[in-house]
Protein backbone atom coordinates (compact mmCIF):
# COMPACT_ATOMS: atom_id res chain seq x y z
CA UNK A 1 0.00 0.00 0.00
CA UNK A 2 1.19 3.66 -0.92
CA UNK A 3 3.67 4.81 1.38
CA UNK A 4 1.13 7.94 2.91
CA UNK A 5 -1.22 5.90 3.97
CA UNK A 6 -0.95 5.09 7.75
CA UNK A 7 -0.31 1.99 9.62
CA UNK A 8 -3.96 1.91 11.46
CA UNK A 9 -5.86 2.91 7.80
CA UNK A 10 -3.37 -0.14 6.26
CA UNK A 11 -4.83 -2.60 8.62
CA UNK A 12 -8.07 -1.31 8.12
CA UNK A 13 -8.28 -1.70 4.94
CA UNK A 14 -6.97 -5.36 5.48
CA UNK A 15 -9.83 -6.18 7.76
CA UNK A 16 -12.54 -4.61 6.08
CA UNK A 17 -14.32 -4.48 2.20
CA UNK A 18 -13.21 -0.87 0.97
CA UNK A 19 -15.47 0.21 -2.04
CA UNK A 20 -16.12 2.85 -4.22
CA UNK A 21 -19.43 3.16 -5.50
CA UNK A 22 -17.94 5.37 -9.04
CA UNK A 23 -13.89 5.05 -9.04
CA UNK A 24 -12.51 4.58 -13.00
CA UNK A 25 -14.12 6.92 -15.90
CA UNK A 26 -14.24 4.61 -18.90
CA UNK A 27 -15.02 7.70 -21.21
CA UNK A 28 -12.00 9.59 -20.61
CA UNK A 29 -9.40 10.13 -23.70
CA UNK A 30 -7.14 8.21 -21.71
CA UNK A 31 -8.67 5.16 -22.66
CA UNK A 32 -11.10 5.77 -25.42
CA UNK A 33 -8.03 7.47 -27.38
CA UNK A 34 -4.28 6.52 -25.81
CA UNK A 35 -5.88 3.05 -24.42
CA UNK A 36 -3.67 3.19 -21.34
CA UNK A 37 -2.96 -0.34 -19.34
CA UNK A 38 -5.08 -0.41 -16.67
CA UNK A 39 -2.40 -3.25 -15.23
CA UNK A 40 0.49 -1.13 -15.05
CA UNK A 41 1.19 1.30 -12.57
CA UNK A 42 1.01 4.93 -13.74
CA UNK A 43 2.66 6.78 -10.79
CA UNK A 44 2.51 10.28 -12.68
CA UNK A 45 -1.17 10.46 -12.22
CA UNK A 46 -3.64 10.54 -9.71
CA UNK A 47 -5.95 8.67 -11.77
CA UNK A 48 -6.56 4.68 -10.24
CA UNK A 49 -5.54 1.82 -12.39
CA UNK A 50 -5.35 -2.02 -11.16
CA UNK A 51 -2.37 -1.81 -8.73
CA UNK A 52 -3.14 1.77 -7.40
CA UNK A 53 -6.39 0.42 -6.52
CA UNK A 54 -4.43 -2.16 -4.69
CA UNK A 55 -2.23 -0.07 -3.38
CA UNK A 56 -5.10 2.36 -1.68
CA UNK A 57 -6.49 -0.97 0.03
CA UNK A 58 -9.55 -0.70 -2.59
CA UNK A 59 -11.69 -4.22 -3.05
CA UNK A 60 -14.65 -3.25 -5.24
CA UNK A 61 -14.68 -1.04 -7.06
CA UNK A 62 -17.39 0.83 -10.02
CA UNK A 63 -16.36 1.27 -13.29
CA UNK A 64 -18.49 3.44 -15.46
CA UNK A 65 -18.23 4.03 -19.70
CA UNK A 66 -21.14 5.68 -22.29
CA UNK A 67 -21.74 7.13 -25.60
CA UNK A 68 -18.44 9.47 -25.72
CA UNK A 69 -16.64 9.70 -29.31
CA UNK A 70 -13.97 12.27 -29.73
CA UNK A 71 -13.45 13.35 -33.06
CA UNK A 72 -10.12 14.10 -35.55
CA UNK A 73 -10.77 17.96 -34.15
CA UNK A 74 -10.32 17.15 -30.79
CA UNK A 75 -7.47 14.45 -31.19
CA UNK A 76 -5.20 16.81 -32.69
CA UNK A 77 -5.96 19.18 -29.07
CA UNK A 78 -5.50 15.75 -27.43
CA UNK A 79 -1.64 15.16 -28.56
CA UNK A 80 -0.75 18.54 -26.58
CA UNK A 81 -3.00 18.20 -23.60
CA UNK A 82 -0.22 18.33 -20.60
CA UNK A 83 -2.54 15.38 -18.64
CA UNK A 84 -2.00 13.16 -21.21
CA UNK A 85 -0.30 10.04 -20.49
CA UNK A 86 0.36 8.12 -24.33
CA UNK A 87 -0.64 4.63 -23.87
CA UNK A 88 0.35 1.52 -25.53
CA UNK A 89 0.36 1.13 -29.18
CA UNK A 90 -3.29 -0.54 -30.14
CA UNK A 91 -5.69 -0.65 -32.93
CA UNK A 92 -7.89 2.96 -32.93
CA UNK A 93 -11.32 1.89 -31.53
CA UNK A 94 -12.86 3.17 -34.79
CA UNK A 95 -11.35 2.24 -38.45
CA UNK A 96 -13.04 5.51 -40.30
CA UNK A 97 -14.99 8.74 -39.65
CA UNK A 98 -18.13 6.92 -40.32
CA UNK A 99 -20.69 8.88 -37.88
CA UNK A 100 -20.98 6.19 -34.97
CA UNK A 101 -24.69 5.37 -33.16
CA UNK A 102 -25.29 5.74 -29.17
CA UNK A 103 -24.76 1.79 -28.99
CA UNK A 104 -21.46 1.19 -30.84
CA UNK A 105 -20.08 3.94 -28.83
CA UNK A 106 -20.70 1.89 -25.71
CA UNK A 107 -19.64 -1.21 -26.83
CA UNK A 108 -16.26 -0.15 -28.16
CA UNK A 109 -15.25 1.57 -24.99
CA UNK A 110 -16.85 -1.01 -22.93
CA UNK A 111 -14.62 -3.65 -25.30
CA UNK A 112 -11.59 -1.93 -24.51
CA UNK A 113 -12.28 -1.39 -20.74
CA UNK A 114 -12.91 -6.08 -21.14
CA UNK A 115 -8.96 -6.41 -23.12
CA UNK A 116 -7.98 -4.71 -19.87
CA UNK A 117 -9.91 -7.35 -17.70
CA UNK A 118 -8.70 -10.20 -19.77
CA UNK A 119 -5.63 -9.30 -19.79
CA UNK A 120 -4.69 -8.97 -15.47
CA UNK A 121 -6.72 -12.01 -14.29
CA UNK A 122 -4.18 -12.29 -11.64
CA UNK A 123 -5.50 -8.63 -10.31
CA UNK A 124 -8.89 -8.27 -11.21
CA UNK A 125 -12.39 -10.46 -11.55
CA UNK A 126 -15.33 -8.69 -13.08
CA UNK A 127 -17.86 -9.70 -11.35
CA UNK A 128 -21.19 -10.40 -12.98
CA UNK A 129 -22.69 -12.45 -9.84
CA UNK A 130 -22.81 -11.82 -6.04
CA UNK A 131 -20.69 -15.19 -5.66
CA UNK A 132 -17.69 -13.10 -7.80
CA UNK A 133 -17.79 -10.76 -4.60
CA UNK A 134 -16.86 -13.57 -2.63
CA UNK A 135 -14.78 -15.22 -5.41
CA UNK A 136 -12.40 -11.63 -5.70
CA UNK A 137 -11.77 -11.10 -2.21
CA UNK A 138 -11.05 -14.95 -1.28
CA UNK A 139 -8.24 -14.51 -3.96
CA UNK A 140 -7.16 -11.28 -2.78
CA UNK A 141 -8.07 -9.64 -6.01
CA UNK A 142 -9.77 -5.96 -7.01
CA UNK A 143 -13.81 -6.37 -7.89
CA UNK A 144 -14.80 -4.36 -11.08
CA UNK A 145 -18.20 -3.75 -11.62
CA UNK A 146 -19.08 -2.22 -15.16
CA UNK A 147 -21.30 0.19 -15.56
CA UNK A 148 -22.45 2.51 -18.01
CA UNK A 149 -24.34 5.85 -18.14
CA UNK A 150 -27.49 7.08 -20.00
CA UNK A 151 -30.08 5.21 -21.61
CA UNK A 152 -29.90 6.31 -24.84
CA UNK A 153 -27.67 3.42 -26.20
CA UNK A 154 -30.32 0.57 -25.26
CA UNK A 155 -33.78 3.18 -25.42
CA UNK A 156 -36.70 1.65 -26.17
CA UNK A 157 -35.33 -1.82 -27.03
CA UNK A 158 -35.14 -4.87 -23.67
CA UNK A 159 -33.19 -7.15 -25.98
CA UNK A 160 -30.24 -4.51 -26.19
CA UNK A 161 -30.39 -4.24 -22.16
CA UNK A 162 -30.50 -7.96 -22.06
CA UNK A 163 -27.68 -7.99 -24.42
CA UNK A 164 -25.93 -6.33 -22.80
CA UNK A 165 -26.56 -7.44 -19.18
CA UNK A 166 -25.20 -10.79 -20.88
CA UNK A 167 -21.75 -9.08 -21.31
CA UNK A 168 -21.64 -8.23 -17.62
CA UNK A 169 -23.05 -5.13 -17.54
CA UNK A 170 -24.02 -4.38 -14.15
CA UNK A 171 -24.92 -0.27 -13.16
CA UNK A 172 -27.06 2.21 -15.49
CA UNK A 173 -26.97 5.60 -14.40
CA UNK A 174 -30.35 6.75 -15.83
CA UNK A 175 -29.85 10.08 -17.75
CA UNK A 176 -26.94 12.47 -17.68
CA UNK A 177 -28.35 16.30 -18.86
CA UNK A 178 -31.62 17.07 -21.03
CA UNK A 179 -34.79 14.61 -21.50
CA UNK A 180 -34.29 10.94 -22.40
CA UNK A 181 -37.59 8.64 -23.76
CA UNK A 182 -38.06 7.04 -20.16
CA UNK A 183 -36.56 9.80 -17.32
CA UNK A 184 -35.37 12.97 -16.96
CA UNK A 185 -32.85 14.58 -15.66
CA UNK A 186 -31.33 16.74 -12.90
CA UNK A 187 -31.23 19.77 -15.22
CA UNK A 188 -34.91 18.81 -16.59
CA UNK A 189 -36.59 21.07 -13.94
CA UNK A 190 -39.58 22.10 -16.44
CA UNK A 191 -41.38 18.73 -17.25
CA UNK A 192 -42.82 17.46 -13.95
CA UNK A 193 -40.57 14.78 -14.53
CA UNK A 194 -41.87 11.52 -13.28
CA UNK A 195 -40.88 8.58 -15.64
CA UNK A 196 -42.78 7.67 -19.07
CA UNK A 197 -44.05 3.89 -19.24
CA UNK A 198 -41.73 3.24 -21.18
CA UNK A 199 -39.26 4.18 -18.11
CA UNK A 200 -41.20 2.03 -15.80
CA UNK A 201 -40.97 -1.33 -18.52
CA UNK A 202 -37.02 -0.55 -18.49
CA UNK A 203 -36.56 -0.35 -14.53
CA UNK A 204 -38.91 -3.78 -14.47
CA UNK A 205 -35.57 -5.19 -16.85
CA UNK A 206 -33.07 -3.51 -15.17
CA UNK A 207 -34.45 -5.57 -12.19
CA UNK A 208 -34.79 -8.74 -13.82
CA UNK A 209 -31.57 -8.79 -15.34
CA UNK A 210 -29.84 -8.13 -11.74
CA UNK A 211 -28.57 -4.53 -12.66
CA UNK A 212 -27.92 -2.06 -9.58
CA UNK A 213 -30.28 1.42 -10.88
CA UNK A 214 -28.22 4.12 -10.32
CA UNK A 215 -30.27 7.85 -10.06
CA UNK A 216 -27.56 10.17 -9.60
CA UNK A 217 -28.35 12.19 -12.41
CA UNK A 218 -32.04 12.41 -12.59
CA UNK A 219 -34.53 14.93 -11.22
CA UNK A 220 -36.18 14.81 -7.97
CA UNK A 221 -39.50 13.27 -9.30
CA UNK A 222 -37.71 11.21 -11.20
CA UNK A 223 -35.79 10.06 -8.93
CA UNK A 224 -39.10 9.11 -6.54
CA UNK A 225 -40.60 7.29 -9.15
CA UNK A 226 -37.51 4.83 -9.74
CA UNK A 227 -37.12 4.20 -6.13
CA UNK A 228 -40.76 4.00 -5.58
CA UNK A 229 -40.96 0.95 -8.72
CA UNK A 230 -37.88 -0.86 -8.93
CA UNK A 231 -38.20 -3.96 -7.09
CA UNK A 232 -34.69 -3.94 -5.67
CA UNK A 233 -32.91 -1.02 -3.82
CA UNK A 234 -31.40 2.06 -5.95
CA UNK A 235 -28.46 3.97 -5.30
CA UNK A 236 -27.64 7.52 -5.90
CA UNK A 237 -23.63 6.45 -6.55
CA UNK A 238 -22.09 9.97 -6.20
CA UNK A 239 -23.88 12.91 -4.86
CA UNK A 240 -23.96 15.34 -1.86
CA UNK A 241 -27.01 16.03 0.16
CA UNK A 242 -28.28 19.72 -1.47
CA UNK A 243 -28.94 20.98 2.10
CA UNK A 244 -25.46 21.28 2.50
CA UNK A 245 -24.29 21.34 -1.30
CA UNK A 246 -26.92 23.45 -3.76
CA UNK A 247 -27.72 22.52 -6.62
CA UNK A 248 -29.96 20.22 -8.89
CA UNK A 249 -27.25 17.30 -8.96
CA UNK A 250 -27.21 17.19 -5.09
CA UNK A 251 -29.86 14.72 -3.33
CA UNK A 252 -32.54 16.73 -1.65
CA UNK A 253 -33.67 15.17 1.88
CA UNK A 254 -36.70 13.95 0.36
CA UNK A 255 -34.68 11.74 -2.21
CA UNK A 256 -32.54 10.38 0.68
CA UNK A 257 -34.94 9.66 2.84
CA UNK A 258 -36.81 7.76 0.46
CA UNK A 259 -33.91 5.80 -0.60
CA UNK A 260 -33.07 4.72 3.11
CA UNK A 261 -36.44 3.50 3.26
CA UNK A 262 -36.45 1.28 0.63
CA UNK A 263 -32.67 -0.15 1.53
CA UNK A 264 -30.93 2.09 -0.78
CA UNK A 265 -28.25 4.15 -0.73
CA UNK A 266 -26.47 7.47 -1.01
CA UNK A 267 -22.57 7.47 -2.15
CA UNK A 268 -21.01 11.01 -0.83
CA UNK A 269 -18.50 12.71 -3.18
CA UNK A 270 -15.30 13.75 -0.91
CA UNK A 271 -14.98 17.39 -0.93
CA UNK A 272 -11.41 16.71 -1.82
CA UNK A 273 -9.79 19.05 -4.10
CA UNK A 274 -7.72 16.85 -7.26
CA UNK A 275 -4.09 18.36 -7.72
CA UNK A 276 -3.84 20.39 -11.31
CA UNK A 277 -2.74 18.35 -14.28
CA UNK A 278 -4.21 15.16 -12.41
CA UNK A 279 -0.78 14.90 -10.77
CA UNK A 280 -0.91 12.14 -7.67
CA UNK A 281 -1.72 13.38 -4.43
CA UNK A 282 1.55 13.11 -2.05
CA UNK A 283 0.04 15.16 0.88
CA UNK A 284 -3.25 15.21 2.90
CA UNK A 285 -5.61 17.53 1.91
CA UNK A 286 -6.41 20.16 3.64
CA UNK A 287 -8.18 20.44 7.39
CA UNK A 288 -11.14 22.42 5.50
CA UNK A 289 -11.35 19.58 3.06
CA UNK A 290 -11.75 16.96 5.31
CA UNK A 291 -13.94 18.44 7.41
CA UNK A 292 -16.44 19.81 4.58
CA UNK A 293 -16.55 15.71 3.65
CA UNK A 294 -17.14 14.42 7.22
CA UNK A 295 -20.50 16.83 7.72
CA UNK A 296 -21.66 15.47 4.38
CA UNK A 297 -21.41 12.45 5.79
CA UNK A 298 -22.71 12.96 9.24
CA UNK A 299 -25.50 15.09 7.53
CA UNK A 300 -26.47 12.06 5.66
CA UNK A 301 -26.18 9.39 8.32
CA UNK A 302 -28.33 11.51 10.91
CA UNK A 303 -30.77 11.86 8.11
CA UNK A 304 -30.60 8.12 6.53
CA UNK A 305 -29.07 6.19 8.80
CA UNK A 306 -25.89 4.72 9.22
CA UNK A 307 -27.02 1.74 7.00
CA UNK A 308 -27.30 3.72 3.58
CA UNK A 309 -24.31 6.02 3.31
CA UNK A 310 -21.23 5.07 1.34
CA UNK A 311 -18.77 7.00 -0.69
CA UNK A 312 -18.38 7.74 -4.77
CA UNK A 313 -15.68 9.53 -5.48
CA UNK A 314 -16.84 10.20 -8.95
CA UNK A 315 -12.84 9.23 -10.34
CA UNK A 316 -11.60 10.35 -7.05
CA UNK A 317 -10.34 6.67 -5.27
CA UNK A 318 -6.49 8.44 -4.45
CA UNK A 319 -8.67 9.68 -1.65
CA UNK A 320 -9.88 6.87 0.14
CA UNK A 321 -7.76 6.47 2.47
CA UNK A 322 -7.93 9.67 3.88
CA UNK A 323 -11.56 9.30 4.29
CA UNK A 324 -11.03 6.26 6.13
CA UNK A 325 -8.39 8.15 8.57
CA UNK A 326 -11.12 11.18 8.78
CA UNK A 327 -13.98 8.71 9.59
CA UNK A 328 -11.41 7.07 12.53
CA UNK A 329 -10.48 10.16 13.81
CA UNK A 330 -13.48 12.16 13.98
CA UNK A 331 -14.65 9.13 16.36
CA UNK A 332 -16.90 6.99 14.24
CA UNK A 333 -16.52 3.22 15.09
CA UNK A 334 -14.68 0.59 13.49
CA UNK A 335 -18.06 -1.27 12.74
CA UNK A 336 -19.98 2.29 10.95
CA UNK A 337 -16.69 3.05 9.18
CA UNK A 338 -16.49 0.33 7.59
CA UNK A 339 -20.66 0.26 6.73
CA UNK A 340 -19.78 3.61 5.39
CA UNK A 341 -16.55 3.01 3.29
CA UNK A 342 -18.08 -0.27 1.63
CA UNK A 343 -20.41 -2.56 3.38
CA UNK A 344 -23.39 -0.83 2.66
CA UNK A 345 -22.50 -0.93 -1.01
CA UNK A 346 -21.97 -4.49 -0.37
CA UNK A 347 -25.10 -5.70 1.29
CA UNK A 348 -26.98 -3.59 -1.49
CA UNK A 349 -25.35 -5.41 -4.71
CA UNK A 350 -25.49 -8.64 -2.73
CA UNK A 351 -29.47 -8.05 -3.10
CA UNK A 352 -29.21 -7.01 -6.55
CA UNK A 353 -27.08 -8.66 -8.69
CA UNK A 354 -27.85 -11.80 -10.07
CA UNK A 355 -26.77 -14.91 -7.12
CA UNK A 356 -24.80 -17.14 -9.30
Amino acid sequence: MASFLTDRVRQFHRDHPICDMLGLNLTHPRFLLDDIDLGQRDATTRRGDFPKFKDWGLSVVMCKGGAAHYDDNFKAFWKDDPTRRPGRASEDMFLSLAIKNATQLVLGGLDRFLLNVEAHPDQVVLVRTAADLERARGAGKIALLMGANRSDWFGDCPGILRMFARLGLRMITLGQATRELGYDASNETRSGGRMTALGVRMIEEMNRCGMLIDLAHTNDPCALDIIEVSATPVVDSHSNPRTLEEGDRSAPDEVMKALAARGGMLGIVPQISRPPGDAPMLQAPPAEEIEQTLRMIRYAVDLMGIDAVGIGTHFNSMAIPWITEALLEAGFSAADSAKIMGGNYLRVLRQVLPQD
